[in-house]
């Protein structure tokens, strides 16, 4: 199957004055194919917006981005701006956590929506207001003919969710990047957010990384998880792999903190420790210092990803297939 975006060693640094530059995504490798979830998860400042901003040549100006992010084969990384307003919106589309900040205060949605679809197709002003209606409707915004002309605080926060997605989905992108889409929502509307999802994955073929700190979340959904740890892809493989037989400590740590619904009360673990400072990083293995399994060698090196048929992982003293 062809992949659609394809990631290979990919590093966002941001040099300092004095001394290394902060490494904040370290080689990231993924890939993605039509009609398929990848989940990136890992705890905040792991380095998994930045994969994003990364992909979308949206990182602050100081960034340094190296490596390669592929969009159909043609390499995304040094292209010039002009080229990359062409695949924003109508290749790759992202949508980001807080919909709050993400839209305008002061323009309607039909003003914003307008704009993404002007800005790469070809059409009038009455064609692409009835495109954005129709774009409406397909997320289930109730009234879309009436919803187009409010502002965002006039809307709920699943309702503005919702339009978001709508449009980055306006122009049938191919691609599409959801960072941390239901983190601001209940759960009831955050169930409903994933299935819509889930819909428009299978129904479009839209191939889609859902970024996201919980792993209960990703795992609904997703058809491949890659798990991120101090701006390192440090396990990844099929869910039901990476749930059931997980090989790296930090992702059977996630994966212990998850409560289970009906079962008994207790204690739910916990990963020891903090999430790292990436100007700080530890010597050896970044995980180290919070790992139960640590041996000598975990100090010393960072381990190489290992392949084992349909899983790679990062680790010098794995987790046993049947623990």
């Amino acid at each position: 199957m062809p992949e659609i975006l394809s990631l290979r060693q990919l590093r966002v640094a941001f040099p300092r004055a004095e001394g290394a530059a902060v490494n904040v995504v370290r080689g990231a490798d993924l890939e993605t194919n039509p009609g398929q979830t990848l989940g990136l998860v890992g705890e905040s400042g792991s380095g998994k917006s930045m994969t994003a901003l990364a992909i979308m040549g949206l990182t602050p100006f100081s960034a340094q981005v190296s490596g390669s992010a592929r969009y159909h084969g043609r390499e995304l990384v040094g292209l010039r701006e002009p080229e990359y307003e062409k695949i924003r919106g109508a290749g790759i589309s992202i949508v980001f956590q807080d919909p709050s900040t993400s839209l305008n205060p002061v323009l309607t949605i039909e003003q914003q929506l307008l704009e993404t679809i002007q800005t790469h197709r070809e059409i009038s002003q009455k064609d692409a207001r009835n495109l954005a209606i129709e774009s409406l409707r397909s997320m289930d915004i109730p009234s879309p003919e009436k919803r187009i002309n409010d502002y965002a605080h006039q809307l709920s926060g699943g309702m503005k969710q919702r339009i978001l997605i709508s449009m980055a989905l306006a122009c049938e992108p191919d691609c599409l990047i959801l960072d941390e889409p239901t983190t601001a929502l209940d759960v009831t509307v955050q169930a409903q957010i994933l299935d819509l999802v889930e819909r428009i994955q299978s129904f479009n073929q839209v191939s889609v990384i859902l970024i996201s700190h919980d792993l209960g979340i990703v795992s609904e959904i997703s058809d491949k998880v890659a798990v991120m740890y101090a701006g390192r892809i440090v396990e990844q493989g099929p869910t039901a792999d990476i749930l059931n037989v997980s090989r790296h400590p930090y992702t059977r740590g996630l994966l212990s903190s998850i409560p289970e619904l009906g079962a008994p009360k207790k204690t739910l673990a916990t990963i020891p420790g903090f999430p790292l400072n990436p100007a700080e990083l530890p010597s050896g293995c970044p995980f180290h210092p919070r790992c139960s399994r640590v041996q000598a060698i975990c100090r010393q090196q960072d381990p190489d990803i290992r392949h084992e048929q349909d899983q790679a992982f990062a680790c010098w003293n794995p987790e046993p297939q049947h623990g």
